[in-house]
């Protein structure tokens, strides 16, 4: 069987001429979108010993506001992003994050451990309007010069949320409350949106999206990539709520300021992750995603052998900067893999990303009994797999 997809049935449709928008000005409105919508996965990293308490619910249940996003995240990319292959990429997103603001008032306003995992359910679904649907739009709408370099930095940005959300989490539930985290969002949400539909507008797809997509799961070189998205959130979510729960315990550190101290080593790292182009350009996506995987995981060993807290601070940052480069690495491979079916495929990409966004709080929830190094060693074995299964795994050339 061929490893090359069959060429997609669709075709463009017409529309009204681009409006003349800077690149910088479109990829900075996609980071946004990006960053807003991804970081809600994360919100509840923190808050989940408060939400425990809060609601008489054990730390495994509570868990599941997490879990729970993640698993309507990951549904939400495959429908949204294969979605989009037929309509129109800005409108889909739009949408998205406007009925997204109005779940996360009904999130904020929750009294009830129910209402808020049902809120936090719709809410990870229609986040997932904008991560798969971002990087395929992006990949349309700018120059070829500025194309590689568009797409690294809007994937780029999806790491940058898990830390951007989670200190905002935590600064906000210091201040305000555990209920303005959710709706201070909102009209961040709201003028996200209205920015998307501000900018070009590209041709329209006609055809049957959701045939491409069953067509890309028969392509082997899609196959060999798609293991490596499932282990990004996982490790990187999973990673965060261990240390979140271990640091109280094993340091005696509870102050939120300090909490958000303790997230900043990952900062240089997703900044090396925004310019892996050059990288991917000269050793190609495979080489690098490999590479980078495997850097991932030798920073979760620092992590699990270490007995202080600069050896865990050490180990994350080199873990963060492993899983940055990853990212746009991974793209690179699925955008090669699925052809003409960018939309499809990146779909069943970012369905993996949000699975693992949804496994991580459960398994790790479920792991840390047996302490923080054995979720490091756990979470380091899975990275590897995913690079093994990448170096052997079908390519397509």
């Amino acid at each position: 069987m061929s490893d090359t997809p069959q060429p997609s049935t669709a075709t463009a449709t017409p529309t009204a001429p681009a409006r003349l928008v800077p690149p910088p000005v479109i990829v900075g409105v996609l980071m946004t979108a990006a960053v807003l919508a991804v970081a809600q996965l994360y919100l509840t990293v923190p808050l989940l010993p408060g939400i425990a308490a809060r609601h008489s619910v054990p730390l495994t249940t509570a868990a599941w506001v997490g879990g729970g996003f993640g698993f309507a995240f990951a549904l939400g990319n495959l429908f949204f992003g294969t979605a989009s292959d037929r309509y129109d990429r800005r409108y889909v997103m739009a949408i998205g994050l406007t009925i997204g603001a109005l779940t996360c008032v009904v999130a904020g306003a929750a009294d009830s451990f129910g209402l808020l995992l049902a809120a936090r359910v719709a809410e990870g679904f229609l986040a997932a309007a904008v991560p798969a649907v971002s990087l395929a739009y992006t990949a349309e709408v700018l120059p070829p010069a500025r194309r590689a370099v568009g797409v690294t930095a809007v994937s780029s940005s999806f790491l940058l949320a898990g830390l951007v959300g989670q200190a905002y989490a935590l600064g906000v539930d210091r201040a305000a409350g555990p209920r303005w985290v959710f709706w201070l969002l909102v009209p961040l949400l709201l003028a996200t949106a209205f920015a998307l539909t501000r900018l070009p507008a590209v041709p329209r797809r006609t055809g049957a999206p959701w045939r491409a997509f069953s067509r890309l799961l028969r392509t082997p070189a899609l196959l060999t990539a798609y293991p490596g998205a499932l282990t990004l959130l996982l490790t990187f979510v999973g990673m965060y709520t261990a240390l979140s729960a271990t640091v109280g315990e094993r340091y005696d550190i509870h102050d939120a300021g300090t909490l958000l101290l303790l997230r900043l080593p990952g900062l240089p790292g997703i900044v090396l992750g925004a310019f892996a182009g050059p990288l991917i350009a000269r050793y190609g996506p495979h080489r690098v995603a490999v590479s980078a995987l495997l850097t991932a995981a030798v920073g979760l060993g620092v992590e699990a052998v270490t007995g202080g807290i600069v050896g865990v601070l050490v180990g994350s940052a080199v873990f963060v900067a492993g899983l940055a480069v990853a990212v746009p690495s991974l793209v690179a491979v699925v955008g090669q893999a699925s052809g003409e079916a960018r939309g499809a495929g990146l779909a069943g990409y970012a369905f993996l990303v949000g699975l693992g966004g949804g496994i991580s709080p459960v398994l790790v929830a479920a792991l840390l009994p047996a302490g923080f190094a054995v979720v490091c060693v756990v979470l380091a074995a899975i990275l590897v797999t995913a690079a093994t299964i990448l170096t052997f795994g079908a390519r397509r050339t």
